[in-house]
């Protein structure tokens, strides 16, 4: 079976946001509010917790073996 590739990870993450008032939102110190309105938790991850972003990613990975 082939692994599922980051992009697929990040659509994932998208399609299962947490709430809008969720502390999650909180990524780098900041709040993200743009990806928030649009819903894109995973997209937020990626482009601003690399390093938390990659090791769920591992462990999805892991889980779909």
């Amino acid at each position: 079976m082939k692994n599922p590739t980051k992009k697929e990870y990040e659509e994932y993450l998208n399609s299962i946001s947490p709430p809008q008032d969720s502390e999650e939102w909180i990524i780098g110190g900041v709040p993200r509010f743009y990806y928030k309105y649009l819903n894109q938790y995973g997209t937020a991850l990626r482009k601003y917790d690399k390093q938390f972003f990659d090791v769920g990613y591992n462990e999805y990975v892991l889980s779909k073996r």
